[in-house]
């Protein structure tokens, strides 16, 4: 009786809702943290630029 359910939502709705909630629920989250906070991090962490990475020197003993 409830085959029929878990078939619907595991195969029709479950990628409709994970389609539409994770990317509005970012949204949302850069929407409260504001530019400076959420929005400027989330661009200069995928900016070319910014993938360089600090050298670290290692002590020998």
């Amino acid at each position: 009786m409830f085959l029929p359910f878990i078939g619907l939502y595991s195969f029709v709705l479950g990628p409709i809702l994970k389609l539409v909630l994770i990317p509005g629920g970012l949204l949302l989250l850069l929407l409260i943290l504001g530019k400076e906070d959420g929005v400027m991090p989330l661009i200069k962490a995928f900016s070319p630029k910014s993938k360089k990475r600090d050298c670290v020197k290692v002590s020998t003993l």
